[in-house]
């Protein structure tokens, strides 16, 4: 019989929602460390763990026998515990952005890199089914070569909608919705077109508490391939998110959308070919064994980093970070 990968969570909030359950699923991963400033509080919930060690300080961690660890943690403390690692070299997931300093990020990686340090970054969409569609759709040119395409995502956000000040809300800290959405959208653009630049931006601006942060932000981009392309961010009172992504080829259309509650899940992708006038339209893959559609996206990621880690998802991440620093 194998051992089991023994893996650690520092996280309470989004690595006990998303990733926990993915551990738990996964037979080959044996949860033995759950790390959080509130451990005392969230004890109660991981009675049914056995021989699970619950602590307060990541710094133990690296102190006890463990194969992977998650990070699940704001950048600032994130940033923390990938340079403390440098030197112990354990296998780790992490959460975008990669610190809250672009010149701290690009330091990051490539001491990353110079360790060989086995690490994968949570890009959510590139493990999307249908994201990986359009990707090969692009590649295969089953539309043709592409002319440009146009990105809208708008969403509610609690923190900005209470004026909650807090690491999201603060892009000093790696938060604001340029270093929390507008990096998963300069990166699955990266994987679907290749090196992406910005060539103009305009944002639109809110002040609470002396906090200012911006609520819509306009992206001009451009691709080597001279692929023009337009991105629309923005927040939101009420109401469903809606991420909305066209992209338009010399034979045909692509519209990959989802308008919806659930940030992964209820996607439809429609596609529109010019020579026959016809639509084909796909559901959202559904694996239905997760309350969060996040953690189907994450199971995904898991499956593929137990094989290899994938340094061009950290470069993905690193090259929206170093965009998002020209949006000031």
């Amino acid at each position: 019989m194998k051992k089991k990968i023994k893996v650690a969570i520092v996280g309470s909030n989004f690595g006990l929602k998303c990733y926990l359950p993915v551990v738990k699923k996964i037979n080959k991963l044996d949860l033995k460390i759950i790390c959080s400033r509130n451990i005392d509080k969230i004890k109660k919930n991981l009675n049914d763990i056995k021989n699970l060690d619950c602590i307060d300080d990541w710094k133990e961690i690296f102190k006890k026998n463990i194969d992977i660890l998650i990070c699940a943690v704001p950048p600032k403390v994130q940033e923390k515990i990938l340079i403390y690692n440098l030197k112990f070299k354990k296998k780790i997931i992490f959460e975008k952005p990669i610190s809250s300093n672009l010149k701290k990020s690009i330091k990051l990686v490539e001491n990353l890199k110079k360790n060989k340090i086995n690490c994968e970054v949570n890009l959510t969409y590139l493990f999307h089914p249908l994201f990986k569609k359009v990707k090969n759709i692009i590649d295969k040119k089953a539309l043709g070569n592409v002319n440009d395409f146009d990105i809208k995502w708008s969403f509610t956000s609690y923190d900005f909608n209470k004026k909650i000040r807090s690491w999201k809300t603060l892009e000093s800290d790696g938060g604001g919705i340029k270093n929390i959405f507008l990096t998963h959208v300069f990166s699955y653009c990266q994987f679907f077109f290749g090196q992406i630049k910005l060539n103009n931006y305009d944002c639109e601006k809110v002040t609470f508490k002396r906090n200012v942060y911006k609520n819509k932000i306009n992206c001009q981009l451009s691709t080597l391939k001279d692929i023009k392309g337009n991105i629309f961010i923005s927040t939101k009172k009420k109401g469903f998110q809606d991420h909305n992504i066209k992209i338009f080829f010399e034979n045909g259309y692509i519209n990959l959308r989802n308008n919806s509650s659930d940030w992964t899940r209820n996607f439809i992708l429609k596609i529109f070919y010019k020579k026959t006038n016809k639509f084909r339209y796909l559901k959202n893959p559904s694996f239905k064994k997760f309350k969060d559609g996040r953690s189907e996206l994450i199971y995904f990621l898991f499956t593929k980093f137990l094989k290899k880690s994938n340094y061009n998802n950290l470069h993905y991440c690193l090259n929206a970070e170093k965009i998002n620093n020209k949006i000031i």
